[in-house]
């Protein structure tokens, strides 16, 4: 059960949430993005409060669980669309392409989409229902889901989840570049080298309370608090 939660988090800042199985990382996630519903406190994101009865809040962040929530019989290029329609993201034709979905009411960048399809190793399979991806394939959609929203705060539990050695290392440089552009990371992994070097702090989460806040982390500084010796 979580209880005494405080923290903040900054602009361009990446943060990992850590702890052992069963802390609350994942409903901790859940619940600021919205998910779950918590039984008091409050939170906001740039001044505008969280887990209010409207939906607006939830345009600034994004969040990316352990499997991409996507439609399995509806093919890539759909999901995306419908995914980005949901956020309140206007939809129009456009000239001379397909039906398209951006922030600003403009017409679809299929450029733009392809570039990100290729980047993320999916070019060609755009239009396949995504039943037939395999849990790597369907991350990376997942990933290019969140290129194509506008956020602030990105909430990813497992990120890293069924990548492969190149997946993995296309998510850190797609984090850093979030991180240049001043959007906030809130992420986990079970993966505690891989995390705490792609994390300005860490947050150990233990007894329903963040019991370390840990500046510039490194594994020795955790490790002792998550039941392992360290070496």
């Amino acid at each position: 059960m979580l209880r005494d939660i405080s923290f903040s988090l900054a602009a361009g800042e990446a943060v990992l949430l850590t702890g052992r199985n069963g802390s609350g990382k994942t409903t901790l996630l859940r619940i600021l993005a919205g998910i779950m519903h918590p039984e008091n406190g409050t939170a906001s994101l740039n001044g505008r409060p969280l887990f209010t009865a409207g939906s607006a809040w939830r345009r600034d962040m994004v969040y990316l669980g352990h499997r991409p929530n996507l439609y399995p019989t509806f093919t890539a290029r759909e999901n995306l669309m419908l995914s980005t329609r949901l956020r309140g993201q206007a939809l129009r034709p456009g000239s001379g392409s397909p039906v398209g979905l951006r922030p600003e009411g403009q017409a679809w960048d299929e450029a733009a989409f392809r570039t990100l399809l290729d980047r993320y190793g999916l070019a060609g399979r755009e239009d396949e229902p995504v039943r037939v991806y395999s849990e790597g394939m369907l991350q990376r959609l997942g990933l290019i889901r969140l290129e194509l929203a506008t956020w602030r705060l990105a909430l990813l539990d497992e990120p890293a989840t069924a990548l492969d050695v190149d997946g993995a290392e296309l998510l850190s440089e797609t984090m850093a570049c979030w991180r240049s552009q001043g959007r906030a990371v809130f992420f986990t992994s079970h993966d505690l080298g891989w995390g705490v070097a792609r994390a300005d702090r860490a947050l150990l989460l233990s007894r329903g309370i963040i019991a370390r806040d840990v500046a510039a982390p490194g594994e020795r500084d955790l490790l002792p608090h998550l039941g392992r010796e360290v070496p």
